[in-house]
């Protein structure tokens, strides 16, 4: 009778006690759950929107002008300014690549540039949007979210944004999207560890799921921060250290976001063949360095040089032959330069040199060991030796507007070039 008694005294304290505070450990966990799944998929929604300016920032920094179409041999070209945008995949994989996200461009319902492809590696080119996705977004002319799209089988967690012609009708679409399969497996094993917890007592499952969220949705935010600088054209943001740091997939996609950023860096700022900063990158440095002489009155000096005979070179031994010439004396200038300032890449095979904190004498000297390193090493393409020269012109920076500067450093490397070449004037 005792033991019946124990046992029923038992089974009375469980349903008293312990059944109602696992019953109710099961609704919070649950609850949580879902709230987390949908809070995180509200942040990947955020993402996709964010990503996708970035990606119509970019197009628009790198190709200037509005997007219109041009028909040529009876076939559709996407034009974004002067640029076919047909074939051009570049920005798009390089963005896929660091992100995971696939990204696709359409005139009108079509897919001119796309990341999808098939089974067998081939670009879904050419095909067509759903009916929903048209009539929402190309004929409503209003970006959408789409939680289930199906693309060429696969269903996509996906944001669809219209693009505009120079006209402002919408002349097109743009796709950023993830396999759903995979923003659910990102859900389910960021929630597997609060259901364990969760599991064990209502006072854990509390305090785990507070402050594993708060510490998620932090780092969400912090990186929504870090993407919308980046839509803003700001490339050199930080991203918080203590999210680079986690071991979650926040921080493994927060350093696919740096890489990201990289990237983007040497699209917008790099000259492509010569890895020298390009003539906007240089133009926004040298302004820096303007400012700060008008601030605190540090010396500053500019020096614009060309290649000697360089048309010479592209006649003679081709236009291969003239591009190994300017990565080279790129390089060159480059190691020169460091220490000392900065060089960028101002048009064809003219080159933009800044010494930052030296007066005119010093970069008079640094610049004749330059000249002294260009003469004497020539350019070897395949068993041709080049012995190529440069002339400069150089100039003290001073109060005036960048564009009197380098008009000034302009003028004077003219007058090198029609006085013999393969000089510095100063």
């Amino acid at each position: 009778m005792k033991k019946l008694k124990g046992s029923g005294f038992f089974r009375v304290l469980f349903k008293m006690n312990v059944l109602p505070i696992i019953l109710l450990t099961l609704v919070i966990t649950i609850f949580s759950a879902i709230q987390f799944a949908a809070s995180m998929k509200i942040e990947a929604k955020n993402g996709l929107v964010n990503l996708s300016r970035t990606v119509v920032t970019l197009y628009d920094t790198v190709y200037e002008g509005d997007y219109h179409a041009i028909e040529k041999d009876g076939d559709m070209y996407l034009m974004k300014g002067d640029h076919t945008l047909n074939d051009n995949f570049a920005i798009i994989d390089s963005i896929r690549e660091e992100t995971g996200v696939d990204i696709t461009v359409f005139y009108q319902d079509t897919r001119i540039i796309t990341t999808i492809r098939t089974d067998g590696g081939v670009r879904v080119t050419g095909t067509k949007a759903n009916d929903t996705v048209v009539n929402d977004v190309l004929k409503g002319g209003h970006a959408q979210f789409y939680s289930s799209t199906m693309v060429e089988g696969v269903r996509y967690f996906s944001y669809y944004a219209p693009l505009y012609g120079n006209d402002g009708t919408c002349i097109g679409m743009i796709f950023l999207g993830k396999p759903s399969t995979e923003v659910e497996q990102l859900v389910l094993s960021s929630l597997r560890p609060n259901i364990v917890f969760g599991l064990l007592t209502l006072l854990i499952a509390c305090l785990v799921i507070i402050r594993y969220s708060s510490e998620l949705v932090t780092a969400i935010r912090k990186m929504e921060l870090f993407l919308v600088a980046i839509t803003r054209g700001d490339l050199h943001e930080d991203i918080d250290q203590a999210v680079l740091e986690r071991k979650d997939e926040l921080g493994e996609m927060s350093r696919y976001l740096i890489k990201m950023q990289k990237s983007l860096q040497k699209l917008v700022e790099q000259d492509i063949l010569t890895g020298l900063y390009n003539r906007r990158s240089g133009e926004k440095l040298l302004k820096r360095v303007c400012a700060n002489y008008t601030k605190d009155g540090t010396s500053f000096c500019v020096a614009i040089g060309d290649v000697d005979h360089f048309k010479n070179v592209n006649d003679t031994y081709g236009h291969e032959c003239g591009d190994v010439a300017l990565t080279e004396l790129s390089s060159r200038m480059k190691e020169h330069m460091r220490g000392h300032g900065f060089v960028a890449r101002w048009g064809g095979e003219e080159m933009l040199l800044v010494y930052d904190g030296v007066h005119l004498d010093t970069a008079h000297a640094y610049m004749q060991e330059l000249l002294e390193t260009i003469r004497t090493k020539p350019v070897v393409y395949g068993d041709v030796k080049l012995n190529i020269t440069m002339t400069f012109g150089l100039t003290e920076g001073n109060g005036d507007k960048i564009e009197h500067i380098v008009r000034d450093a302009d003028e004077k490397l003219y007058r090198g070039k029609n006085s013999g070449r393969n000089q510095i004037v100063v």
